[in-house]
């Protein structure tokens, strides 16, 4: 998997992410119908991230750059956007849209400015949870490669079976209300998903050939293979899947072959993923979600909302990166 393969993975799971929380529309679930709504379930896009973060960062240690100088700098980065999309929305937006939405008092802003709570926006829940496996991933990698791949994937299985049985049972009654648990619990649930792709680096560099050739460029087979695991997910209730179904189909990714144009868009999602991840939330969701119904159509919801996400991605993207090459964290 080269950068640019993870970028255009990067860019179906937004689009997945998208989908997933289409019903959180307020208004949606009256109008949304059986298909839709299975579509939506079955378009979990945390693993896919996961996946490819952890491909990613297990070639960075492997090449030796994974320093903790490298690492702070990837959290900072990561910070600094989220921040700075909070003030934009919560500080201003809200401010002349919907005053009074968002608590304004100083735990509340120092709970959900570390990610410690998501009480501005329940859809940035995964940021505590990515930075910190993210930050222990040096250790992780250590502890990976002294044992065998298959051990590696075992042992985390169990570990994610154990804490979704446990989100399960607890979520409701106790876990959500003690953060001081929860945190960690989350990040033992996501290392699977993270090994995956941190396992799929270290085979490729070890010499693994993940492709079939008989299914490279067979892009109708492919995109069908696609939809059906989307179909039969949706039927499926359990998230413990959710791994499982984003490593195939990520590994079914690679084998598609991209006209230029189509190619241009995912590249260009996959870019913007992270900004369109963290407002999402607020602008259908928090924010303006009596506009969105008016364009009555699911479909089109999900489109203008896609579009409007990505619209707003791209300046802020630009002042982000402007920032990060100031204070030289890219």
């Amino acid at each position: 998997m080269d950068r640019e393969q993870s970028t255009i993975i990067k860019g179906f799971a937004i689009l997945f992410m998208f989908m997933y929380h289409w019903t959180n529309i307020e208004g949606i679930p009256q109008i949304i119908n059986a298909l839709e709504r299975s579509i939506s379930n079955a378009s979990h896009p945390i693993s896919y991230f996961l996946i490819v973060s952890g491909y990613g960062l297990y070639c960075s240690y492997n090449q030796g750059r994974m320093t903790w100088n490298y690492l702070i700098k990837r959290t900072l980065k990561l910070y600094l956007a989220f921040w700075f999309i909070l003030l934009f929305f919560v500080g201003l937006v809200a401010s002349v849209f919907y005053p009074e939405r968002f608590s304004l008092s100083l735990q509340t802003i120092i709970a959900n400015f570390s990610g410690w709570r998501w009480d501005y926006c329940h859809f940035t829940w995964f940021l505590l949870t990515y930075i910190l496996i993210s930050l222990c991933s040096k250790l992780i990698f250590r502890i990976f490669d002294r044992i065998s791949v298959l051990a590696t994937l075992l042992a985390s299985m169990i570990v994610f079976l154990i804490m979704s049985w446990i989100i399960s049972r607890y979520f409701d009654s106790w876990l959500q209300w003690n953060y001081w648990a929860y945190h960690p619990v989350l990040v033992l649930q996501n290392l699977f998903p993270f090994l995956i792709g941190a396992a799929a680096a270290r085979l490729t560099i070890n010499g693994y050939n993940f492709k079939l050739t008989r299914l490279v460029g067979k892009n109708a087979l492919i995109i069908l293979l696609i939809a059906a695991t989307i179909l039969i997910r949706g039927q499926i209730h359990p998230s413990v899947t959710n791994p499982f179904q984003a490593a195939f189909i990520s590994w079914l990714v690679l084998h598609l072959s991209f006209s230029s144009k189509p190619k241009h868009v995912f590249m260009e999602l996959g870019r913007m993923s992270m900004y369109m991840w963290l407002i999402q939330g607020f602008v259908a969701v928090e924010m303006f979600s009596e506009y969105f119904i008016q364009l009555k159509s699911p479909i089109l919801i999900l489109l203008v909302w896609v579009i409007v996400c990505f619209v707003i991605s791209y300046p802020i993207s630009i002042v982000i990166n402007r920032i990060t090459k100031y204070f030289k964290l890219a």
